[in-house]
């Protein structure tokens, strides 16, 4: 990735994190970077790469090789993002979308829906300005999202744990396609499904360099060599550094000739090299693999859905194999139909979210159904899982416009939970909130008027009134007044909700300027048009 810059939390090595790729219209990088970077680094460890130019386009060689192996696409969408001809869209968005890679669009500006769908479509954005009665912040969403597509280091540790054997791929960094397509041609063979392949993403040059590559090498079961004539025409690293130590190591090494080669040569600068096998001719590679690992157990893992999920996992996210997005689903459902629960919940947030697949409300359906239905029968309708999988399946319902089997759900999830919890809990009080969310969809605005009362009533008593999420309560409630037609009640709340944001979260910050600028809609929607182009002076101010 010598093209791509790299940002990761405190400076830290990129090797070994799952990779986020930032990509925006060029005018928006200044603005936008640091501040996405920054609200992705407070709950997740990863690497963020991107183009210190924006405007240049990416090496078409590379482009499977570095966008094909990004686990998440992040986008700030602005107005001149979907109307003006950018690389983010016209490149990189149609690559991502192309190859159902998870995108992040992150609205930064209002009023642009229209423009979004012409161009996005159906695909969900977050935006820290929107508002939404569902109580969940802006952060929390991000952060729910996050941990959808970038999951944490147990288990990454778990999934490197399921592999049967180590390959460590050496190369040279200007035959990093060749690297991709050779990952993909060893794993073809189903035999070698569960081989992970380790190669330059977590092997660099650098601090600890000696220590990390012994690691690996002793990891390591084989010793793959990229054979093209990059490695014979100049000095290189892997000449002088990575085969050496292989030798040192007593690995089996197997070179692969992607490119031919002069082989007088190669014997010359690679000392006691074996004989080539032909990466294109299928029997002579899947040979040259089985026999350098023959004194490895491979496994037939096909009936462990624990096993099939984990590998999944793996060619989902790309830790220590190629992405194959294809393959990861297939292993997926593998495992969900033998009910394993982490299997089905995967699923399940794939389909809803979009996420590496096609948004698909009627699979995200069937899968917090059988989700609902498993904890049901082995935790019981009281337990918590049970009762997340319940309302995961009322919003499903309410996404596909059933909202009345939605309500019913929502209904007994915060009797449950009042019941199990108390009325005071803050899941219970989550649980109410949606409820009247869902009153809301259906037109009974005084109903979801009074559930809201209730939940910022008891989120004042249990909370304090400066707590976020009773401020969130608060706004929900203004925006219901709102809804009711009740503008002078929706602006002193709004002024409220503003008032105590301002003082707690500071000028600049989403939830803030959120209030501030349904404060300024409502304003202008009692006629006082004079203070709604103040306030909306002072939004564009702070926005910068």
């Amino acid at each position: 990735m010598e093209h791509l810059k790299v940002r990761t939390r405190g400076n830290a090595t990129p090797q070994g994190k799952l990779r986020v790729y930032f990509t925006c219209h060029p005018e928006d990088f200044a603005r936008y970077f640091d501040e996405i970077c920054e609200s992705i680094f407070k709950t997740h460890d990863c690497a963020i790469y991107y183009t210190e130019d924006m405007t240049a386009p990416l090496p078409e060689t590379y482009r499977d090789a570095d966008l094909g192996q990004m686990n998440l696409f992040v986008m700030p969408v602005t107005f001149r993002l979907l109307t003006e001809p950018n690389r983010a869209m016209d490149e990189d968005y149609l690559y991502a979308d192309e190859h159902h890679a998870a995108v992040l669009p992150i609205m930064m500006e209002s009023g642009i829906e229209e423009f979004y769908k012409k161009r996005f479509g159906e695909r969900q954005y977050l935006s820290p300005y929107s508002h939404d009665m569902t109580a969940i912040s802006y952060e929390e969403k991000l952060k729910k999202y996050l941990s959808s597509v970038l999951f944490d280091d147990a288990t990454a540790e778990r999934v490197r744990k399921a592999f049967d054997a180590y390959i460590f791929l050496s190369y040279r960094k200007k035959d990093r396609h060749h690297a991709n397509e050779l990952m993909r041609l060893i794993h073809k063979n189903p035999l070698y499904r569960d081989v992970a392949i380790w190669y330059d993403e977590f092997l660099t040059p650098g601090e600890n360099f000696n220590e990390n590559i012994g690691k690996a090498l002793e990891k390591s079961d084989l010793f793959a060599l990229l054979v093209t004539p990059n490695l014979v025409n100049e000095n290189n690293y892997v000449c002088d550094v990575e085969y050496p130590a292989a030798r040192q190591s007593q690995k089996h090494i197997l070179p692969v000739e992607m490119v031919q080669t002069d082989h007088e040569e190669l014997g010359r600068k690679f000392e006691d090299i074996p004989p080539c096998v032909d990466a294109h001719r299928e029997a002579e590679l899947d040979a040259g693999v089985r026999r350098s690992l023959m004194d490895i157990a491979l496994k037939p893992n096909e009936n462990d859905p624990e096993h099939n999920y984990l590998i999944g996992l793996a060619y989902l996210e790309g830790i220590d194999v190629e992405i194959n997005r294809e393959y990861a689903l297939e292993l997926l459902t593998t495992a969900a139909e033998r009910e394993l629960p982490e299997a089905m919940e995967k699923l399940f947030d794939l389909y809803f979210e979009g996420t590496t697949v096609k948004l698909d409300y009627s699979q995200a359906l069937k899968w917090a159904q059988r989700l609902a239905d498993y904890y049901t029968q082995t935790l019981g309708e009281k337990h918590p899982q049970t009762l997340t999988a319940l309302s995961n399946l009322a919003h499903t319902y309410g996404k596909l416009g059933n909202l009345e089997k939605a309500l019913e759900l929502k209904e007994k999830v915060y009797a449950l939970r009042c019941e199990v919890l108390g009325e005071k809990h803050p899941q219970t009080l989550l649980a109410l909130n949606n409820l009247a969310y869902t009153y809301g969809e259906l037109g009974n605005h005084t109903k979801a008027l009074e559930l809201l009362e209730k939940v910022y009533a008891l989120r004042l008593e249990v909370l304090g009134e400066k707590n976020p999420d009773t401020l969130l309560a608060l706004h929900n409630l203004a925006y219901t007044y709102g809804e009711l037609g009740n503008l002078e009640k929706a602006r002193e709340l709004y002024e409220k909700v503003y008032a105590l944001r301002l003082e707690v979260l500071g000028e600049k910050h989403p939830q803030t300027l959120l209030a501030l600028n349904n404060l300024a809609h409502t304003y202008a929607e009692l006629g006082d048009h004079a203070i709604a182009r103040e306030l909306r002076k002072k939004l564009e101010i702070s926005n910068y």
